[in-house]
Formats: C-alpha cells, sequence, structure tokens
C-alpha cells in the first residue's frame, strides 16, 4: 500500500473499532429519598411545596458561569441558583445509590467502572424561567472526565437539557422527574457543549457531580488487548514508518482534551479503546505513542463579492456567500506533549504533514475553533483565518525520534539535549552507553538543522545570547570525535558566528591535533553563498588564535597551526568588494569584521613564528587605510598587541616595532600643522557629477567673494543638488526659496571642511600621544 492508502485504510479501521462509547448516557435511579438537609433550613422532602420552594431558594445564591479565567454573574447568560455542598447533606442510602450508578454509565461512556467515581458539585435550582445557553463544563477536579446531572422528582415543564458533541445531538427532557415519579440522570463527558433550556413552569431541582477517574493501581498490558485488530493496525504502521521513519503518523481522538486532561488514564470513551489498540499496536513495531494538542491554521482567499460595491452592500452580504480560493498558508503542528505515562515532555511545536492525519473525520472537514474574516482594503484582498484543534495520539518510530524531538526547534531541543549531556557524568555505569548513543543520536538530529547564521559588522561581544550558544560545550560531553567533525563540517556551509576557541582547542587536546585538520581547513576556506562583502569571520580567527597561543608542545599542533595560518591570511588578504559610503556626517563608520579580528590573526601569526606572513598581513593593512582606520583599528590593535608581545616573547617582535613606527610618522606627520581658518568664501569645489546644476554648485563653491548663492530648480533638481552635497559634504547649508518659478535652492557657505579639519587634527593628536612605546624587538 501506498501512503495515503494507509491512512485512509487507518481512518476506516479506527472509526470501526470505536464506534461504540457514547459520549452521553442517560437513566432513571431508584426511588430513594435523597434526605437532602439544608444548613438553617432542615430537611426538604419532594416534591416540594410552595414556600419550602421560596425558603430553599433564599438560602441559594445566584449561579455564576466561566469565561475564560473569570468568573461571571448574568442573568442573560445562566438563570439558575446554586447551593454549595457544604451547605447540605444527602443521605447514605442515597450516595449508595449514586455509587451504584457508577458502573453501567462507565460501561456505556467507555470508562473503567472500578475507578469511576462521582464527587457532589452544587445543588441546582431553575425557577421558572430559569436556564443555561450553550456551554462547556471547565474540568474542577484533578482527573475530572464528565459531568452527571440528577434532576430530582418535582414537577416542572421544559428544563430540557442538549448534549452535542461535533455534529451529534442528545435531546433530554427527564420525564419521570418532571412528573414527580423518580429520579433521572444524564452523563456526559466535559467537552460536550450542552445547554438547559427555559423551565416554563414548576422547579427543576437538580443535583450536579463531577466524574473523576481515580489513578489506576497496577500498569494494565496493552499488547494483551484486542490482539487481532492490533496486528492489523500493527502491520500498516509497520508500513507506514518503513516509507516515512521521521514523518509522525497522527490519530486524532473524538474528544477534545485539556493540557492537564490530555493523558492515556483519562480519555474518554471511543479515544480509549482507539488508545489501546495504538499502543498495542505500536508496541509490536517498535514504535514511539505520545499526546499532543493538534493545531492547524489555515489563511486563503475569501471572496464575499463586495469588490466594487458600495458600503452598506458590503455588510449586508452573509458569511455563507464567502467563496474560498487560493490557500496562502497552511500550518499543521503538534503542541502540549505528553507520554503514555501523564509525564509532560518539554518539546516545542512539531510540524505534521497533512497526508499523516487518521481522522473518522477527514481533515477538510473539520469544524473550525475560531476563525476572522478580512475584507478588501486599500492595498490587500480578502482573506480567511481559520484555526483548527484537536487531540491527537501520534506515533513514530523509535529510531526517527530524536529526529522528530529536534524538530520542533532549536530552543527547546538544545535545551533538552544539554539537560541529557549534563547527566552523563551522574549515570550509574551499566545505562551509561546506551544514554551516551542516545545523546549522540540527539546530536547529530540538532546537527542537521542547524540554521544559517553570519555576521557582517560589529563586534561578537555585542550579539545575543542564543540557544546554540551552549552546544559546543555540551557535545564535548559525549566524547564523540565523528559528531564533533560533522558539527564543524556543518558550522563550515552555514554558521559564521558561533564562538568555538575553546570547543575546538578542547576537541584537539581529546582526539589530538590532527583529528579535525580536514574540519578546520574546510572552517577557514569556506564562505557561504552570501551577497555583500566576504571576511574571514572573527569567529574563526578566534579559535585559530587559541590554537595558536596554546602552551602545549606538540609537533602536531605546531604543523596543525602552520596550515591553518597560511590560509587565514590568504583569505584575510583576499581582495575584496568596497566598505559602504555613508553620505551622512552623522553616522559613524562601523568596525568590519577584519577589523575586529585583526588582532587575534596577528597573534596568531606572531606565535607561530610565521614572521612573513605576519609582514604580510601588517603591510595589507597599511596600505588599505579606508578598511583598517588608525582611529577603530591600527592604534587600538598596537595598543593591545605592544604589551601581548612584551609579555609572550620577553620584547616587542621587530614587525610591530616597524608598524609602531610607521604610524608615529604618519601621525606627527598629519599634527605637524594646526588647520588654518579660509581666510575668503571659496571652498573646495570637487564634485563628481558634470550635470548644468552641479556645475553651477562648483562655481558657487569655488566663487572667493560670495556667501550666498541661488540656483532655480524644479523639484528632482533641486533634491539631486541636496543628495550632492550631503555626498560630498560640501561647505554649505541650503533651504527653499518658494519665490518665482521654479523654486530656488537658497546655499549659504559654512567652515565645515575646516571644523572637520580641526576635529581630525585633535583626533590624530590623541592618537599620537596615546601610542605605546617599544623597545628594540626580538633579533
Amino acid at each position: 500500500m501506498d501512503n495515503s492508502t494507509i491512512v485512509e485504510w487507518l481512518s476506516k479501521a479506527i472509526g470501526q473499532a470505536t464506534k461504540s462509547a457514547k459520549f452521553c448516557v442517560a437513566g432513571c435511579l431508584p426511588v430513594v429519598d435523597p434526605g437532602i438537609e439544608v444548613e438553617g433550613l432542615g430537611t426538604i422532602t419532594l416534591p416540594l411545596k410552595r414556600t419550602t420552594a421560596k425558603e430553599l431558594v433564599a438560602s441559594c445564591h445566584v449561579a455564576a458561569y466561566g469565561k475564560g479565567t473569570q468568573t461571571l454573574v448574568n442573568k442573560k447568560v445562566r438563570n439558575t441558583f446554586e447551593l454549595d455542598p457544604k451547605k447540605f447533606r444527602l443521605s447514605d442510602a442515597w450516595n449508595m445509590a449514586i455509587a451504584d450508578a457508577m458502573r453501567p454509565v462507565a460501561e456505556l461512556l467507555g470508562l473503567p467502572a472500578e475507578r469511576l467515581e462521582a464527587r457532589l458539585y452544587k445543588l441546582l435550582v431553575y425557577e421558572k424561567g430559569g436556564f443555561f445557553l450553550p456551554h462547556r463544563d471547565s474540568e474542577k477536579h484533578d482527573r475530572m472526565v464528565a459531568s452527571l446531572i440528577v434532576v430530582l422528582p418535582n414537577r416542572f415543564e421544559g428544563g430540557t437539557l442538549v448534549v452535542r458533541h461535533g455534529a451529534a445531538k442528545q435531546t433530554l427532557t427527564f420525564d419521570e422527574a418532571a412528573g414527580g415519579k423518580a429520579p433521572c440522570y444524564a452523563a456526559f463527558y466535559a467537552d460536550c457543549e450542552h445547554e438547559v433550556q427555559r423551565v416554563t413552569s414548576g422547579v427543576r431541582l437538580c443535583l450536579a457531580y463531577n466524574l473523576v477517574l481515580k489513578p489506576k493501581r497496577v500498569k494494565p498490558s496493552a499488547a494483551a488487548k484486542a490482539a487481532a485488530p492490533a496486528d492489523l493496525l500493527a502491520e500498516s504502521i509497520g508500513s507506514w514508518v518503513a516509507t516515512q521513519p521521521t514523518k509522525p503518523l497522527v490519530f486524532t481522538l473524538k474528544h477534545h482534551y485539556t493540557e492537564h486532561g490530555l493523558s492515556l488514564d483519562l480519555l474518554k470513551g471511543g479515544d480509549r479503546q482507539l488508545a489501546d489498540l495504538v499502543v498495542a499496536a505500536a508496541e509490536k513495531t517498535d514504535c514511539i505513542v505520545h499526546l499532543a494538542q493538534v493545531s492547524r491554521h489555515l489563511l486563503q482567499f475569501a471572496d464575499d463579492g463586495s469588490f466594487g460595491r458600495g458600503y452598506f452592500d458590503h455588510y449586508r452580504t452573509p458569511r455563507r456567500a464567502l467563496e474560498i480560493g487560493e490557500t496562502y498558508e497552511d500550518d499543521l503542528i503538534g503542541t502540549q506533549w505528553t507520554d503514555i505515562r501523564g509525564r509532560k515532555q518539554p518539546w516545542g511545536d512539531i510540524a505534521f504533514d497533512l497526508s499523516s492525519i487518521v481522522s473518522s473525520v477527514p481533515i477538510d472537514d473539520w469544524k473550525p475553533t475560531s476563525e476572522e474574516y478580512e475584507g478588501y482594503t486599500g492595498n490587500a484582498g480578502n482573506t480567511l483565518d481559520r484555526w483548527y484543534h484537536r487531540s491527537a495520539i501520534v506515533v513514530w518510530h523509535r529510531a526517527a525520534h530524536f529526529d522528530v524531538v529536534a524538530s520542533s526547534g532549536a530552543t527547546e531541543s538544545i535545551s533538552l539535549f544539554c539537560s541529557m549531556a549534563a547527566k552523563l557524568g551522574k549515570t550509574p555505569r551499566k545505562r551509561l552507553e546506551e544514554a551516551r548513543i542516545d545523546c549522540i543520536r540527539f546530536a547529530r538530529a540538532i546537527i542537521a538543522r542547524w540554521p544559517q547564521h553570519t555576521t557582517r559588522y560589529g563586534h561578537p561581544a555585542t550579539r545575543e545570547q542564543s540557544p546554540y550558544d551552549d552546544f559546543p560545550e555540551h557535545l564535548l560531553m559525549l566524547h564523540d570525535r565523528d559528531t564533533i567533525a560533522l558539527f564543524l563540517t556543518k558550522l563550515a556551509e552555514r554558521d559564521q558566528s558561533l564562538r568555538l576557541s575553546s570547543f575546538v582547542v578542547d576537541a584537539c587536546r581529546e582526539f589530538g591535533w590532527s583529528a579535525f585538520a580536514q574540519e578546520l581547513k574546510h572552517l577557514l576556506s569556506s564562505r557561504p553563498n552570501l551577497h555583500g562583502r566576504q571576511e574571514i569571520p572573527f569567529r574563526d580567527v578566534e579559535w585559530l588564535s587559541a590554537i595558536c597561543c596554546d602552551k602545549t608542545a606538540d609537533s602536531d599542533r605546531s604543523a596543525l597551526a602552520h596550515e591553518l595560518c597560511a590560509l587565514a591570511v590568504k583569505s584575510f588578504c583576499d581582495p575584496r568588494s568596497p566598505r559602504p559610503t555613508y553620505y551622512s556626517p552623522g553616522l559613524r563608520r562601523e568596525t568590519s569584521v577584519s577589523e575586529t579580528s585583526l588582532p587575534l590573526l596577528l597573534k596568531a601569526l606572531a606565535a607561530s613564528g610565521r614572521d612573513e606572513d605576519l609582514s604580510h598581513v601588517i603591510q595589507f593593512v597599511q596600505e588599505s587605510p579606508d578598511e583598517f582606520s588608525l582611529d577603530d583599528c591600527q592604534v587600538p590593535c598596537l595598543k593591545s598587541l605592544i604589551p601581548w608581545s612584551r609579555k609572550q616573547f620577553g620584547s616587542v617582535h621587530p614587525q610591530l616595532v616597524s608598524w609602531l613606527a610607521s604610524v608615529r610618522q604618519q601621525l606627527e606627520s598629519a599634527t605637524a600643522k594646526h588647520p588654518v581658518p579660509p581666510t575668503d568664501w571659496a571652498r573646495p569645489a570637487d564634485l563628481a557629477c558634470e550635470c548644468q546644476y552641479c556645475a553651477e554648485l562648483k562655481a558657487f563653491l569655488a566663487d572667493p567673494a560670495n556667501e550666498v548663492g541661488r540656483i532655480p530648480a524644479r523639484e528632482e533638481m533641486r533634491q539631486h543638488l541636496i543628495n550632492t552635497i550631503n555626498r560630498h559634504q560640501s561647505d554649505v547649508k541650503h533651504s527653499l526659496e518658494r519665490k518665482g518659478s521654479p523654486y530656488s535652492l537658497v546655499l549659504t557657505k559654512t567652515s565645515g571642511s575646516f571644523e572637520r579639519a580641526v576635529k581630525r587634527f585633535e583626533a590624530n593628536r590623541r592618537l599620537l600621544n596615546g601610542l605605546p612605546i617599544a623597545e628594540e624587538g626580538l633579533a
């Protein structure tokens, strides 16, 4: 069978196997006096007398209802009176009758009879006009699965209970109780929508119970149940996982469960039967079973016919007239994971495939839990957002477990991996190897999904903390050479930012300095296919420097350092695209990756004795002043390298001495003469553009006599002039004169060039004064 056939067969088989359980059951109880004794009122006899009914209502309070996290009172929603169980008591005979009724109720609902327990919740009084609009009961107790309503024998009319589950509906009139003859009951699952219709006469008196499943004492063997159906199901699951090992198979449940109620032990009716079959089949196919909430978000084009119509026509169009068109988004995920023992799993959202949904109701026929419609706007068409939610049993093969979990995303999966790896040190020896292999599988699954991370400008220390940062440290705890090599290869392809200095050195110390030679060379030489500037990442220079400066006396380390340094120098000195030009003088020049990593590269070369490469890099830096500025790069670099070299070698390296002398000479030359202010109105007029308007601007700038000038020009040419002035930082400020046609750009000369020259002079003098002093270098 192909995959679509497998899912179709499973859907039909599951529907047949689980169709016997009911969502609502009803009946009559033995005629037993409940013996209601109300605090301050005494014992109440049935049927109620009018005065007794009024006294009972006076002892009650208006019943509230829940909306989200709020508890509200609104008689337009619920017109009922209630009495808390602390305010009244019931007879032992009545309590015994309720306990005896639990077995037939449990069997019809598909629940374990020995564990179903009724817990008294409220006494409810519906006078004439009383009602409760459609609603669902909240889970008022831990392990609550259903509600039980017992209507006591007292004459009334109306008050019909309507219970809905999906498209099914059950209507209950409680005729025996309404005629005052015998108590009647209805039990239904907590996720069922239900309502109490208006009481037209008399008083409808009832007791409300919460049905709770007591914890099971002994775990039953799922494999011992329904062996034949489980064998057939196992065959189909086996066929699925054989071709789709990492694609979860999703069995949707008929009932909806809250996060606290989503447990195999608390499943209802046919869902419990389904779980028994799936768990048994999963054991036979070496699969893992979990429970989850399934969420689907569907975004589609929807036409309500309002395009081109009037405002009032748009609002008269009914929703049923929507015509659904193209699908823009269709996201299907599993959340709120629980294992078969009821333990919450720390996973994020795991994506599902539409083809893997096993449901008695086809997924396209699911009823949305909410939807939002947005009609035509000025720049967008109609869209309809719909959300669907179901609870489900999810199956995947044991061997693919960590691949599936890793698909939930970095934040959850890496955190879980780090926790597992950290526990290896405390794992008993007999389980250690198995636990280590699980960690290795998980690590490789995470590595396979490593995202693209790149860096451009700025220092890496300013990068925000990422969940990926903890991964390398915990990967070392696995002591697996192949997984580390796989990780380094993946980083070369996809990640330029993850810090690796201690990781690489520690890995090489454990497995040998040549163990990862190929992977480290790949890191230094490969560059992801990116647009724009291609620079050797700071991260790679950082770990290279850590290797070269390591004190370990090892010939393999020295050989590796020499090979890596040669690659790094070639990559660092390769031609690159020019830095972006900033037209606005208010924007500060950004420090490039190469400027940030230069000190570490020079330390690596000096520590490895690569004097020729050291000289080559310093020359490259000095010949690229726009790329490696004195302010942001060369002087700060010398200030850190000179004391480092003195500490590392006992004196300053001769290449650094020469570089320091060259920089000192540049700064002394730049500060030999203070800038002189202009003596007339002539200003620098070196403009790149040769158009008519820029020619007028040039002439004005070069004119020594005029401070103010006007250039009439239409709007786009005025903007062109303003852009030219900003780009060249010309010594003029501008304003618009709204006279004549076209308007004129009024230009007033400034002393901007002189002021910038003074600032540059003062900055150079500070740089010169801050230069370190170096004694004679190494021979």
